[in-house]
């Protein structure tokens, strides 16, 4: 038996804190509706973890302390799930957004970025536009 199994490696830590501030965003309005458990389901596949391990992180929606990614790209991607799970029931609620935006702040984006950020993903997200290509294209309006 490998003892390592037993002790979470710093990936998969990461990944655990990710998908609990996902959790937390679609829990901000109060419920986790169908399309929000489905797409929680859909990106806790994506971060390898099973279906039965999505349910439990789902059930105890437990605080932990969230360590952002250093690598520029993941960051954003975490912002981009955070705002497509906050698409996912067709309603975008105030405090939805503000968690949005504390967690970009989380992510190490700057203040006055954020606000360019969040709609920015909210028009590609709504304009089906994939993560890479949004990524791309938000570069190079940054550097302008």
């Amino acid at each position: 038996m490998d003892i390592l199994k037993h002790f979470d490696h710093h990936g998969r830590k990461q990944n655990k804190e990710h998908f609990t501030n996902l959790i937390h965003v679609a829990l901000a309005d109060g419920i986790i509706d169908q399309s929000e458990t489905e797409m929680l389901q859909k990106f806790g596949r994506k971060l390898g973890f099973t279906e039965t391990e999505v349910e439990n992180l789902i059930n105890s929606e437990k605080n932990s302390v969230f360590h952002p990614p250093y690598d520029y790209f993941k960051r954003f991607e975490q912002v981009y799930e955070v705002v497509k799970i906050i698409l996912a029931d067709g309603h975008i609620a105030d405090n939805e957004l503000l968690l949005a935006r504390r967690f970009a702040i989380k992510s190490g984006f700057s203040e006055a970025e954020i606000p360019f950020l969040i709609e920015f993903l909210i028009k590609g997200i709504n304009e089906s536009a994939d993560e890479e290509e949004l990524f791309e294209s938000y570069k190079k309006k940054r550097k302008t």
